[in-house]
């Protein structure tokens, strides 16, 4: 595998940003807690001298069985901060597609818990809105249209909603941030449960005049709506341009992919929501905030 951005990086160097990332300021064993001294393994990691515990670097994390080495996965998180493809990226440093594709499935595996765990309460002036993510029924390939037919899932000629997967997002305007969750469907009972989980009672909510939004007024402090059957976008500080926004951005990026398995779409769309949220971030502090979040320290900032 070929190196372009951690050429100039030594192991040992490597290994300390890991050190930082993974213990903070001092070693610490993942057992017991004990921070004093350990002894040094012949493969690089430690033994508690209180319990006994092994432990490297990478235990107890989504990547402890990588056959990547810690220089490698480094310059892995350099490549996928760039939002390419894992074929692309694959191609582009010599790598085996296999390997890196499953290195890249278990990041965004961990991102996305990383995104559940850390987004609690939004709060202030939030956005609320629903989307479909999938290709039309037209533009799927021909032998996918006829599986379709043959399973009875469409009409001939004719497409379906439920075709493509339901998605609901929350967009809390004074930290830009959102929140995204695929639904099994856009009724009021799974929407406004959604809300009620993740927003404060204090909210103020602005959202389009889709039935499931009415009586968001009732349980929290404010509830306003704009009207886009009647071409209308804002109307005050009614608007959900913040959350529409995100919709683009988290579609277009995924057209790059040419399609995702139904059983990674999750993993994919918090990744695009994990990369909004960090959109202010430059490239090296992207990279070091990836490596904390997979290294299980969420509370270390860049």
């Amino acid at each position: 595998m070929q190196r372009a951005f951690t050429t100039s990086f030594t192991r040992a160097r490597i290994e300390a940003i890991f050190n930082t990332r993974k213990f903070g300021d001092r070693t610490t064993c993942p057992n017991c807690g004990y921070r004093h001294k350990f002894w040094k393994l012949s493969d690089g990691r430690w033994q508690c001298k209180r319990c006994d515990k092994r432990f490297g670097l990478l235990t107890d994390t989504k990547i402890n069985r990588t056959e990547f080495n810690l220089q490698q996965i480094y310059e892995l998180l350099f490549w996928f901060e760039l939002e390419l493809t894992d074929h692309k990226i694959a191609k582009s440093i010599d790598g085996n597609y296999q390997k890196i594709h499953r290195f890249y499935n278990s990041l965004r595996e961990r991102l996305k818990e990383y995104e559940e765990d850390s987004i609690e309460l939004l709060e202030g002036e939030v956005e609320v809105d629903e989307t479909y993510f999938g290709a039309d029924f037209k533009n799927r390939r021909r032998h996918k249209r006829k599986k379709l037919r043959k399973e009875g899932r469409v009409k001939r000629g004719r497409g379906a909603k439920d075709l493509k997967e339901a998605v609901f997002g929350i967009y809390e305007r004074e930290d830009g941030i959102v929140y995204i969750k695929p639904v099994a469907d856009v009724t009021k009972d799974t929407l406004q449960k959604i809300i009620k989980n993740k927003t404060s009672i204090e909210t103020r909510i602005y959202s389009d005049t889709w039935k499931s939004y009415n009586g968001l007024e009732d349980d929290f402090k404010d509830h306003k709506v704009v009207d886009h059957s009647d071409e209308e976008y804002k109307r005050g500080k009614a608007t959900i341009n913040g959350i529409e926004g995100f919709w683009g951005y988290a579609k277009e990026r995924l057209l790059k992919h040419h399609g995702v398995s139904p059983e990674n779409f999750l993993n994919y769309l918090k990744e695009k929501e994990y990369r909004f949220n960090h959109r202010n971030l430059t490239g090296e502090e992207f990279v070091n905030k990836m490596l904390e979040v997979l290294l299980n320290r969420a509370e270390i900032t860049p």
